[in-house]
């Protein structure tokens, strides 16, 4: 196994502050690899903590018919629900509300999970890497849809680009597997207060306990950008 790369820690007072600078540092990552190759391959969280840092990313101005753009996870729920990550994302970052960039839905795979599950797997397998990953964390250290004690999910082979997810007292989700969040070229984890902070400290010191330890011991290493509220 690759030696985890560096781990490098943002820290701001208030999570606006968190979330326009890592804007910013996502914008420029995205406006040099549209520079070189032509495209660029961009997953983002849903939830509550990233909405700033969607509108935020969505001001700059950038070549967004050229950035195509993933949830890392969502609810297997219509995608106008509530609940839905995609939603959020719509509502949240200007230049897919106005069709200025292409998107990878996780709907649209029929009322079944396993087999939504393996539609969007043929779809993803068909897409290059992943360039960029930006990623929450719950308090309980999970990311995307990838929960603790979630065995299959978390030891999924690298084969495996999406999978379903049936966290207990949950509903259920779709999600990227551990090998696209871990192969992104580059990730950032945004999370804010101190709960947080404590949780990713004992994932840096025990990381297969938790699993936001798939993003600790990536060997390109991981950005932190942590709000203290």
């Amino acid at each position: 196994m690759s030696a985890a790369g560096p781990l490098i820690r943002h820290r701001f007072e208030t999570l606006a502050d968190a979330s326009e600078a890592l804007a910013e540092a996502v914008a420029i990552r995205l406006r040099a690899l549209v520079a070189v190759q032509g495209r660029a391959l961009l997953a983002v969280p849903g939830g509550t903590t990233p909405a700033r840092f969607l509108v935020a990313l969505g001001a700059h101005d950038l070549l967004w018919e050229s950035i195509t753009l993933m949830p890392t996870d969502e609810r297997f729920v219509a995608p106008d629900d509530q609940a839905s990550n995609e939603r959020m994302i719509r509502a949240t970052f200007a230049p897919l509300r106005e069709g200025r960039t292409p998107f990878v839905s996780f709907h649209n795979a029929g009322d079944d999970l396993a087999a939504a599950a393996a539609s969007l797997d043929r779809v993803l397998k068909t897409l290059p890497p992943l360039d960029i990953v930006v990623s929450g964390m719950g308090a309980d250290g999970h990311i995307a849809s990838l929960f603790p004690g979630q065995t299959a999910a978390l030891t999924a082979p690298a084969s495996v680009h999406a999978l379903a997810a049936t966290p207990p007292d949950l509903p259920p989700r779709l999600s990227l597997s551990p090998a696209r969040l871990q192969g992104a070229g580059h990730v950032a984890l945004l999370i804010s207060g101190r709960e947080k902070e404590d949780v990713l400290a004992s994932a840096v010191e025990l990381p297969a306990a938790f699993p936001v330890g798939l993003l600790l011991s990536r060997p390109q290493g991981l950005d932190v950008y942590w709000a203290k509220a």
